[in-house]
């Protein structure tokens, strides 16, 4: 079994190909990335969501598709669109998509292109795996250090709860899902164990930072 990744460069992308090697050694994987000169220690072929007439040939062999979802906003559901007419068109077996958190309901506005995703994947013909990853925590660690420098956690929460895990738990959930084909036709909700409010969080740093 051949398992692609795209978006192979990216922060989740490198993740999630180096949790499938580091559950399956032996497994035969494919980066998919814009610039194919990448040092990742697979093969790596080059992969642009915007051109869709060089898709299809990037993903001759490929039994299972990771699409990780495009950080492009112009046309993000378009690209996807796209990908997933490649995959056809090439013979793939599988796609995994990560989606959002409660992503055929959310009334967030990040929400529409998945939404729209979904259901073209849906109507695809093709198995699917729908991982609907919930908020990284990276979003509020990465800016830690301006915070901590002033003193102040801003957000526009409230007193909402967000159940966020980091990057590498939800690379975790692409590695088992792109592994075993039991998961096909699967739909999974993730997100972190225990929700917290910013609040929460701001508080937790400040304990940590003294």
């Amino acid at each position: 079994m051949t398992i692609a990744i795209t978006g192979a460069t990216g922060q989740l992308g490198r993740l999630a190909l180096a949790a499938v090697q580091a559950r399956a050694p032996e497994a035969a994987i494919v980066a998919l990335a814009r610039n194919p000169a990448a040092d990742l220690g697979v093969p790596v072929r080059a992969f642009d969501y915007t051109k869709a007439e060089t898709l299809a040939p990037a993903l001759a062999g490929i039994k299972t598709l990771v699409l990780i979802s495009s950080n492009d906003f112009n046309d993000r559901a378009g690209q996807h669109r796209a990908v997933i007419d490649a995959a056809k068109a090439a013979g793939v077996g599988r796609i995994i998509y990560t989606s959002i958190l409660k992503g055929d309901a959310s009334p967030m506005l990040l929400a529409a292109d998945h939404i729209a995703t979904e259901a073209y994947l849906k109507a695809s013909g093709l198995a699917v795996t729908l991982l609907r990853n919930g908020w990284y925590t990276e979003n509020y660690t990465g800016s830690l250090a301006g915070s901590v420098a002033h003193g102040a956690l801003i957000g526009a929460s409230g007193e909402g709860r967000i159940a966020s895990a980091a990057r590498a738990d939800y690379a975790e959930a692409i590695a088992v899902a792109a592994l075993d084909e039991a998961h096909a036709g699967k739909t999974y909700e993730l997100a972190g164990d225990l929700p917290h409010s910013i609040a929460d969080f701001a508080a937790e740093v400040s304990r940590q930072v003294g």
